[in-house]
This record gives C-alpha cells, structure tokens and sequence, in this order.
C-alpha cells in the first residue's frame, strides 16, 4: 500500500471496540491484554482504564480507521512484580499494534514518540516494554533506543 496520511491522537473510551478488533489480528502471536475475554469485556476493560490517571493510550486514524494502536500504564506507586530500581519511574508500554497494511509508514514510532512525550509529561524518566525475541517488532524498539534488561526464559516440561 502506498504511503497514507495518518493521524496520531490520544485513545477514548468510544475507541475501545476498534482497539480490541485491531488487537485481536495479531492473535496467537502477540501477547494480549484481554486475553481470555471476548469483544465485549475487552472493550470494557479499555474503557475502564483510560477511565484511570494512570493509564493512558494512542490510536493512529486513516480517515477514521483506526490503524495502529498504544497502550501505556505509569508504574508509579504500582511496581508489584517488578525488580529493577527505576521501575517507579517507568512508564509501561503494554501494547503497541500496527495493521500490516501500514506499516513501514512511521507508524509505530509516532506512536512510541507520543508514549514517550506521556512518560515525561508524567515526570517519569524511563520507558519500559516486554517483547518476545522472535517478534518482528524488536527491530523497531531498537532503532528507538530500547535496550534490553535481561530476559525471562519461559521452560515447559510435558507430563
């Protein structure tokens, strides 16, 4: 597809079905965070947390279609789960989706700009992301300057 104008703007709760359907096409390969929920309890669990200070998201609009997609959460005051020192100065990207009709567009980093324009109107320092190591998106989490903090090995034994 070639080059399309899009627009970068901040997520509302009347965006929460769009987000969910968008999301849901990167099923079983991207982590979800309504996973296990169907439409309707995605859309309300959206809806519940941009309702919330510390949450906060992006959506990337093609005439209204909504294309690409950020969702954040200030860990300040809520680092339950987390070791590493700053995490009360971290802002968590939990989910960053682009449709693949747009990507290699610039989507994905006026996306990771807003999310960190958000970490410092917060007054946080940091950024923090968790990928796999074979998604495609790791490249571009890169070239943005993420660095790597270590890694979870998951391990399975069959029974």
């Amino acid at each position: 597809m070639a080059d399309t104008a899009y627009e970068i703007r901040r997520m509302t709760g009347d965006d929460a079905e769009a987000v969910v359907e968008l999301s849901q096409l990167f099923e079983p390969v991207s982590t979800t965070l309504w996973r296990g929920l169907d439409a309707k309890e995605g859309a309300d669990w959206v809806r519940e947390r941009l309702n919330l200070p510390e949450w906060a998201g992006f959506v990337a609009e093609v005439e209204h279609d909504l294309i690409g997609l950020a969702i954040c959460k200030d860990m300040n005051d809520d680092t339950h789960g987390f070791v590493f020192p700053q995490a009360n100065e971290t802002v968590h990207l939990l989910y960053l989706a682009v449709d693949e009709a747009f990507r290699g567009q610039g989507v994905a980093r006026a996306l990771l700009s807003e999310c960190e324009k958000l970490a410092r109107d917060w007054g946080r320092s940091e950024l923090l992301l968790d990928v796999a190591s074979d998604n495609p998106a790791l490249r571009i989490y890169e070239r943005f300057g993420f660095e790597e903090l270590g890694s979870l090995i998951f391990m399975r034994k069959s029974l």
